[in-house]
This record gives structure tokens, sequence and C-alpha cells, in this order.
């Protein structure tokens, strides 16, 4: 993947992100109220000592996508990449753990963590994991279900482009009711497949996230993997 250098520079002021969550505006202006069809859990709020135990670890991503990986960016706040993405409605949708597409949305705390591939080569893998805990499970719901449908419209949006190359989304995927998924062809900084998973339980949102030369559901499993910890709390 021909995009390295480009990724590291934009690390280093903010985290990475290039391709994957919801939108600026929707969440700015009036919120959607929940629709009540994320199915219902029995867990307690979780508590923001729990978002440390839920990232996975080094192990767990190395299984998930197959390679080595080093952490290169671990944060407790959100991400800023608004000003590389031509449609700001779609911010969100094109990368996790916005800042512009969080604000006004009851969030009280963040986990952000990008690794990547140990080779560090021009076809390196990226991989990321974001958990934003909310208030209430209510709350959490709420972003959920507005998500869905910032993502659905963002995918019918047409030439979009991230840090100067083209980000062509597939279909959202609804993978089940607590997890939607999507993937976009991108170029330019990065250059291959990346795939973008939203997931919820609890008061929690789960965002995971890939980026490979190759077609794989790294970003679905990373959140899948969360989800199912999440439940053991």
């Amino acid at each position: 993947m021909t995009r390295l250098v480009g990724v590291l520079a934009l690390c280093v002021a903010v985290t990475f992100g290039a391709a994957t969550t919801g939108c600026t505006s929707t969440v700015h202006g009036a919120a959607v109220k929940s629709k009540g069809s994320v199915p219902a859990d029995d867990l307690p709020p979780l508590e923001e000592s729990a978002l440390d135990d839920l990232l996975l670890s080094d192990n767990d991503l190395k299984e998930i996508s197959g390679v080595e990986l080093e952490s290169f960016y671990t944060a407790e706040e959100m991400n800023d990449n608004a000003d590389v993405v031509s449609e700001a409605d779609c911010l969100g949708a094109i990368y996790p753990g916005e800042d512009a597409y969080y604000r006004g949305s009851d969030w009280t705390a963040v986990r952000d963590e990008l690794l990547l591939e140990s080779s560090a080569g021009d076809d390196a893998r990226l991989v990321e994991q974001t958990l934003v805990l909310f208030d209430t499970r209510d709350d959490a719901v709420e972003f959920f279900e507005t998500s869905k449908e910032v993502w659905d419209t963002c995918a019918q949006t047409k030439d979009i482009t991230v840090d100067e190359g083209a980000w062509v989304p597939d279909d959202v995927q609804q993978v089940n009711g607590r997890m939607i998924s999507q993937k976009a062809e991108v170029s330019g900084t990065l250059d291959g497949i990346c795939q973008h998973a939203l997931g919820i339980v609890s008061n929690v949102i789960i965002e995971g996230y890939s980026c490979d030369v190759a077609d794989n559901d790294d970003a679905q499993q990373i959140a899948t993997q969360i989800l199912e910890n999440a439940a053991e709390q």
C-alpha cells in the first residue's frame, strides 16, 4: 500500500483514519430518536475503567490480521481529520472516532489505538480500534441508529475525496442488530481496501478499522471480538 509516509505524517498530528464512520452535521444537529432496533442486553452501564480492558491485545490483533503489528498511536481523545475530507457530512463514515462527528452526542470517554504492520513497507497493513463511552445506553443507541442512516447516505454520495485520493464505498452491511460495516476502495495517502465496522454494547460504541492492499474483514472481526469480550464483563 503506497501510503505509509503520508500516514505516518498524519498520525503524528492527529491519529490516522482514512476510510470509515459517520457524519459531522448529523450529530451536530437534531439527532434522531432511537428506533429501538438494537437488541436489549442485560449488561449494566460500563464505566470508563472498563475501556482499557476491552481494547484487544497485540496478540489478539495479530491473530485476527495474521501479521505482526506494532502500536503506533494511542489516545484518550478524539481524532480530528476534518480538513482532509471533501464531504464534511461524511467525515464519520470515513474515519473512526472523529471529534466533529461525536460532538454533541453526550459521549464521556474514548480510547483509540492505531497499529501498523511491523514490516512498515509500502504494503504494510493498518488496523485501528476505538471505544467510545456514553452516559447511558439510550445515548449510545441513538448514536448508533443515527450513524446507520448517515453511512447509508454517504454510501450513495459520489466524488468524495480523502487526503487528495478517492473514497469509493460499497453498500453498508447490516452485520447483525448490533453492528454495521462498510468497505471502500481508497487511493491517495492510502491505496487499497479499507473496512470500517461500528458496533454497540450497553453504553459503548465500538469501531474497528483496517486498510490493506488485499480485501479482508479485519475491522469487522476486531469489533466482533470486542463486543464478545464486553458481553462477558
